[in-house]
């Protein structure tokens, strides 16, 4: 179900076996509408891809969760149930690869831009995804992310060399036309402000040059969307994979850009400095301020904010204390908040607190010496997912006492392995073990209910996201 503009949580379900009935249950029970999402490539991959022992393709859809599987079985719990939920295609990217996407995870940055032939690539395999989710059912939303393609080096050019690329770039007709469309005061109204933007010559020419490739892949993969989804689906535009927060005069270039190329944008993503897996640790002043403003910008352009990177340090924080209460303030409530990973966080949390030799607890203990061993494996071999920040944090985990902590650095950055991590027969064993314990085990399945509606509680009530599948009346005009 397409919901529009509605404010709503996006919820990740990883493992849709044991999140998505909680999903489901919340949003009935607080009567509140719900957006379900799995990152394409990152968090789920085409059958074939998952199931294949070719190791270029182990980290593709590292939940084990294939796309027709995700899409199938959001729509079979939401018809069955009478909840309606979307179901959203998340990050659907031109990434120069899987590996480098999950490195983003665990805040490693990275600012060079992928290259011609990795973009060519990626529109193949997208391809792929939209089929089958399209002989899925489809999907209601989804997430364009072509921030690989930034070109961050612009910002650092002496001024003489962006003017030339510029020129190579853009035909005199289109130079033109840029610096008379942003050349100039744009003003927007917010709900406490009236906010200005002021664009020099060297302003347009700079962002022109910066954004062209990720704006022209933005809208080829739009345009993929609509034709390989068998219907056009609400968008969301990812602007937050950046190792920098966001220009206001970015962000507003950026989407007027996409909306004159004709994608119909319902959200989009900043930088507002979150961090995956890290509590906010800025002043809220600030934090209000900077999106308090974004706010007021494009709402004034009938398109509003996503939150990319909701999940804090563990399950309990919420991101830090009062963040959220700050943006549901900044944003009047008109804002769209995902989490993903930290569903599974607090499953592992959850396993954690049985007894000492309970059979929950020994397969908690089994998951987390799996990640380990992977990790150790992958800095001993320089491996795919090698990074010196990486290699740091297995140093300092093997230097505390600290074993078996759901909270440490290293696991609670790396816990999604386990997901990844296959026996000699392909099979995703440590995944599928958890499975079959958590449909056994009554008691597991009781605790994790209780946190999982308490969260998600708390996420409704700040964001006022409670009771609105009986506050917003569908109005619907024009057309036949």
């Amino acid at each position: 179900m397409y919901l529009g503009k509605i404010p709503r949580p996006g919820i990740g379900i990883r493992i849709p076996e044991i999140v998505l009935p909680e999903v489901v249950d919340a949003s009935k029970r607080l009567a509140m509408f719900s957006t379900v999402m799995l990152s394409f490539n990152r968090e789920t991959a085409p059958k074939d891809y998952i199931e294949s022992r070719d190791p270029r393709f182990f980290y593709f859809g590292h939940t084990g969760t294939s796309i027709s599987s995700y899409v199938s079985m959001a729509r079979d719990y939401s018809g069955r149930l009478g909840v309606p939920l979307e179901v959203e295609a998340d990050h659907v990217s031109i990434m120069g690869s899987v590996e480098r996407a999950l490195k983003k995870i665990a805040g490693v940055k990275v600012e060079e831009p992928i290259a011609d032939g990795e973009a060519e690539e990626s529109i193949r395999y997208i391809r792929e995804e939209l089929r089958e989710a399209r002989e899925a059912g489809g999907v209601d939303f989804a997430t364009i992310d072509t921030c690989d393609l930034i070109d961050f080096s612009v910002d650092k050019e002496p001024l003489g060399n962006v003017e030339a690329r510029y020129e190579e770039l853009f035909g005199a007709d289109e130079r033109r036309k840029l610096e008379e469309r942003y050349v100039g005061t744009h003003c927007f109204l917010g709900d406490d402000r009236h906010v200005c933007l002021n664009f020099t010559r060297q302003d347009v020419l700079r962002l022109a040059v910066k954004f062209w490739r990720s704006l022209e892949y933005a809208s080829l993969v739009y345009s993929l969307i609509v034709t390989e989804n068998g219907h056009a689906p609400g968008i969301e535009v990812a602007f937050d994979e950046t190792p920098f927060e966001s220009n206001p005069l970015e962000v507003y270039f950026y989407l007027s850009e996409l909306l004159s190329r004709g994608v119909r944008v319902d959200f989009i993503a900043p930088n507002i400095g979150f961090k995956k897996r890290e509590d906010y640790s800025g002043r809220l002043d600030q934090l209000y301020e900077a999106v308090s403003t974004l706010h007021s910008i494009v709402s004034s352009m009938n398109v509003y904010l996503s939150i990319h990177s909701g999940s804090g340090s563990h399950p309990y924080t919420d991101k830090g204390f009062v963040v959220w209460a700050t943006l549901a303030r900044a944003t009047r409530g008109r804002v769209k908040y995902k989490m993903s990973g930290v569903f599974i966080q607090l499953l592992l949390e959850v396993m954690a607190g049985f007894p000492t030799g309970s059979k929950t607890r020994r397969l908690y203990e089994e998951i987390y010496d799996g990640v380990v061993d992977h990790l150790a494996r992958t800095v001993e071999s320089r491996g795919a997912l090698y990074s010196s920040e990486l290699e740091a944090m297995l140093e300092k985990y093997r230097s505390s006492w600290d074993s078996y902590n759901p909270r440490h650095d290293l696991f609670r950055h790396y816990f999604y392995v386990f997901q990844a991590v296959r026996d000699d027969k392909g099979a995703r064993w440590l995944r599928e073990e958890l499975i079959e314990h958590y449909i056994e085990c009554e008691e597991l399945r009781r605790r994790y209910s209780t946190e999982m509606q308490r969260l998600l509680e708390r996420l409704a009530y700040t964001f006022n996201y409670a009771g609105s599948a009986l506050r917003y009346r569908e109005i619907s005009l024009g057309g036949k």
